[in-house]
């Protein structure tokens, strides 16, 4: 993950916050910091079925950031 240090994602605590998801913690991807960023593959959805749920909250993040409805840049 250290090529993203220059995106300052990193909390105090050295974690990466992410939104809470739809449903539950596997489809939570987007970094709070900056919703551009989706983190699939790592923490709860590194897991198969984590994955497959993570990569769809993240194509539906992407998509709501694109149309302007998802979260604002901080």
């Amino acid at each position: 993950m250290r090529h993203l240090a220059p995106l300052g994602l990193r909390s105090p605590e050295g974690g990466i916050a992410l939104l809470p998801g739809s449903r539950d913690v596997q489809t939570s991807v987007t970094a709070a910091a900056d919703p551009r960023v989706q983190l699939v593959g790592y923490g709860p959805s590194a897991s198969t079925i984590g994955g497959n749920r993570a990569g769809r909250a993240a194509a539906l993040a992407v998509r709501a950031h694109l149309a302007g409805t998802g979260p604002a840049l901080p």
